[in-house]
């Protein structure tokens, strides 16, 4: 047995390197893959949306299909929405292998297990929902995975792609725990190089209760929004989870509390790359129309509250000296099942104050790191949007100047500033 394992260890890597050969093009169409500008463009007949969920193991199941089942609306009718899952699984070298075949005897029947669990339950649930379900699998190292998600999600053309969060909520003390070495690096890398906006699920249980039903409102999602591109995202899709019978969706957003004529003192972030931006939050250097930016927020919520018009959503502006104690209060506020938040790479003046902020984990910024934190006792799981930006900018650690004597309302962003 053990002798049969290790030849299957040392045959197999070959084999699969032989016949496992993706196409990695590098051809881009650069075309915006995002929910926002579909959003907008039409209130009551929807374009077809494509989803692209990333699976680390079958544990992720359970959030993804709740996730999906949110985001597809009613189940009365067939949902405009293809669903793609592509099962990742990393090809070992062979000294690992070699482990694993010394504890377990027979690794790759239970690996092919696993896989197969994970497709039929997206199968089942494909049945079941009356939506479009396929499944895939991707064999590859760690540090070449985000290249088979990133042509997967081109070929597909998928505008939304949803990849897990590295840690898991296992323990009852609410500590999250690590899903595995290299997957944090291979989110990372994801969400660099993505041909769409990219969702991560920092999940602590949600959709643990299987599919909604429509009968009522069971499932309370919070989204919270600031401002900016990815905010807008966050704030589209919010708007198509409103749609489902069985979710009550409420927008908070977040404003400063007014002091007498001044609203907020005058930010300004100045790219530092000299910080380690492995411990500290980075912002895009991708230039920006500051004015343009509000009234894009505005036009985001107005269609927001047009599309939910009439359902059970709601929309509250919550005034907030300290941007932290307030979205703490909403995520340790036991309301919701989720939240939703934008990465914030183009932050507000409320957001930029936090900059500074220690990271524990960069990639979620400000607003999602404080959320996924298993130090504040949040029960809500997370999801943490990034919208798509077809150049590609670079991301770069910054430091904070605050201007207590100004008046003005606006970040002074010296590096995003046009003109």
């Amino acid at each position: 047995m053990v002798l049969m394992a290790l030849f299957t260890t040392f045959i197999t890597t070959p084999i699969v390197m032989a016949i496992y050969k993706p196409a990695r093009s590098g051809r881009y169409t650069h075309e915006h893959r995002k929910l926002h500008r579909a959003a907008a463009s039409s209130v009551t007949d929807p374009k077809e949306l494509r989803v692209l969920a990333c699976v680390h193991s079958p544990g992720d199941v359970p959030s993804l299909i709740g996730l999906l089942d949110t985001i597809c609306g009613g189940a009365t009718k067939r949902c405009p929405l293809k669903f793609y899952v592509l099962n990742l699984v990393e090809l070992t070298e062979r000294p690992s292998s070699i482990v694993m075949a010394r504890r377990s005897g027979l690794p790759f029947r239970f690996r092919r297990e696993a896989r197969d669990q994970v497709a039929l339950a997206f199968q089942a649930y494909g049945q079941l929902g009356r939506v479009h379900v396929r499944s895939m699998t991707a064999v590859s190292s760690k540090a070449a995975m985000h290249e088979d998600v990133r042509d997967v999600a081109e070929q597909k053309r998928v505008s939304l792609l949803i990849v897990p969060f590295h840690k898991h909520q296992h323990r009852r003390d609410g500590a999250m725990e690590n899903e595995g070495p290299g997957w944090r690096a291979v989110n990372q890398r994801v969400m660099r190089e993505a041909p769409c906006s990219v969702a991560v699920l920092v999940d602590r249980g949600f959709g643990g209760g299987g599919q909604v039903g429509p009968a009522e409102v069971v499932r309370e999602i919070c989204v919270v929004f600031f401002g900016g591109p990815d905010d807008r995202e966050a704030l589209a899709l919010a708007g198509r989870m409103a749609q489902h019978p069985g979710v009550r969706v409420t927008a908070v957003r977040i404003v400063p509390e007014k002091k007498g004529d001044v609203e907020r003192r005058n930010v300004t972030l100045r790219p530092s790359p000299l910080k380690n931006a492995d411990e500290s939050y980075t912002f895009s250097t991708a230039v920006m129309d500051r004015q343009r930016e509000k009234e894009m927020d505005e036009e985001a919520v107005a269609a927001f509250q047009k599309k939910t018009e009439g359902g059970t959503a709601r929309y509250q502006k919550r005034p907030a000296g300290n941007v932290i104690e307030a979205v703490l209060e909403i995520g340790k506020s036991g309301e919701f099942e989720l939240v939703v938040v934008g990465k914030g790479r183009f932050p507000t003046s409320m957001v930029a104050e936090i900059a500074e902020q220690p990271a524990e984990h960069p990639e979620l910024g400000p607003v999602g790191d404080v959320l996924a934190s298993s130090s504040h006792g949040i029960a809500s799981s997370v999801l943490v949007i990034q919208q798509h930006d077809t150049v590609h900018s670079e991301e770069t650690p910054v430091s904070v100047v605050v201007d207590d004597d100004s008046a003005l309302v606006d970040i002074v962003d010296t590096y995003n500033r046009p003109g």
